[in-house]
């Protein structure tokens, strides 16, 4: 374990002490900021030092950013709800969940080390992911905010979609790499481009679609762009035709228009964000809200726990990102987009040294995933595109979301460790062969 690889954990654990110990002097709480800090920097270095050990040759600033992240959004939330009149605080339970997140990555690297053996299964992970989606129409199934998207079993409540969108992955990774060839041969044409044969374009459309209905019907937007854009990118790269990139687009534009006609929830949401002047105090407030709070952070911020996001309804979920531009200015909200951003890097990075085809597409699937996401609850908060209600990766409130990703980031750590392990066999090759 080299240095190099531990200076970024050190720098990420530093940037989070520095949060929760500001909080001390701007919430008049004492003890609470440096026990949730303490707590939280003991679990991340018991966690980064344990993967790094178990899988030595994985990708080391994953994790770090991770951390960062998580730190950022622990610290957001905690200022968000500590002892907020009428507010619950929610800083505990994000702070469970990071710990359920961090066993979830150890035991997903600990089955699935041999993550090749996950394709074997494709069918019945897409299956499995329809079937968590359908869980949504069941007794069991109810609403938040007039989307169906949870699931009560007893005393646990989660969120289906967080996790039938890598198993959807995992199944696209699968099946692309193994018909790659076929899908390349075309045999039929709509609307001007080359389709492949029915017989392998039809189980890709048949759990698109299946995936997409359930979703539209669950009044989820945002999982409804990530889970149509996502393996459309994933069959570009799989086929390098951008003929069936300009296909999905047509299909996307036509699919947009039609929900817009039928569901009142989606003409409400493309108004809101058209014009949310017209009705500032109702379907509007929230984007509102959310446009004062960062043209109020300017460049520098008000300063941590400072701002007044509190106003926005749910901004410890969706408006998270608004806090941070408020509080820590343009320049702390560029600074986390970066953090984005290396994630990104790091995960392209290992899908190109990936050995196999499945599992560069399980890698690029992965972060483009991750990445979309971003995009999407960034755009929506700041008015560049409709509001869509996903959660800011790692950094917003919800169990379901972190759990979702920090499983994806365990299938990343378990892809770069075969990559860099045989990356790293021949550069010890090379070495040898020069020295000779």
């Amino acid at each position: 374990m080299t240095q190099r690889a531990t200076v970024p954990m050190a720098l990420a654990l530093i940037v989070t002490t520095l949060g929760f110990a500001t909080l001390i002097f701007v919430q008049d709480a004492n003890s609470p900021p440096l026990i949730y800090g303490a707590y939280y920097a003991g679990m991340m270095v018991a966690l980064y030092f344990g993967v790094r050990l178990w899988l030595p040759h994985s990708d080391a600033l994953l994790l770090p950013i991770v951390t960062l992240l998580t730190g950022i959004g622990l610290i957001m939330i905690y200022r968000l709800t500590y002892e907020v009149p009428g507010v619950e605080n929610r800083a505990t339970t994000q702070a469970v969940w990071i710990l359920v997140g961090s066993g979830a990555l150890l035991l997903t690297i600990f089955f699935f080390r041999n993550y090749h053996k996950l394709f074997a299964y494709k069918y019945l992970l897409a299956l499995a992911a329809v079937g968590l989606m359908t869980l949504t129409f069941t007794p069991l199934g109810y609403e938040v905010n007039d989307a169906r998207l949870w699931v009560q079993a007893g005393p646990i409540t989660f969120q289906p979609s967080e996790f039938a969108r890598i198993a959807l992955i995992i199944f696209f990774a699968g099946y692309l790499a193994e018909k790659r060839d076929l899908w390349t041969a075309t045999s039929r044409s709509f609307l001007g481009v080359q389709l492949p044969p029915l017989k392998y374009f039809g189980p890709v459309a048949l759990v698109w679609a299946v995936s997409l209905g359930l979703l539209i019907f669950e009044k989820d937007l945002g999982s409804s762009l990530l889970f149509f854009a996502v393996p459309l990118l994933m069959l570009y790269v799989a086929t390098g035709r951008i003929a069936y990139v300009i296909l999905g687009g047509i299909l996307f534009v036509a699919g947009s228009l039609v929900t817009l006609r039928l569901f009142s929830h989606v003409q409400a949401r493309v108004v809101s964000w058209l014009d949310p002047w017209s009705d500032p105090h109702g379907s509007g407030f929230q984007i509102t809200q959310s446009l004062f709070n960062i043209a109020d952070g300017g460049l520098t911020g008000a300063g941590l726990g400072k701002g007044f996001s509190q106003t926005i309804p749910e901004v410890e979920t969706d408006f998270v990102f608004s806090t941070a531009a408020s509080e820590l200015g343009l320049l702390g909200a560029t600074a986390l987009l970066l953090a984005f951003l290396i994630f990104v890097y790091r995960g392209i990075k290992i899908a190109l040294l990936a050995e196999d085809d499945a599992s560069k597409l399980l890698a690029f699937g992965l972060t483009a995933m991750f990445a979309m996401q971003t995009l999407i609850i960034v755009g929506g908060v700041t008015k560049a595109i409709p509001l869509t209600g996903i959660t800011l990766p790692f950094v917003s409130y919800g169990g379901s979301s972190v759990l979702g990703n920090f499983i994806l980031t365990a299938l990343l750590l378990v892809v770069s460790e075969k990559a860099g392990k045989h990356f790293d066999e021949e550069v010890e090759q090379e070495a040898k062969s020069e020295a000779a």
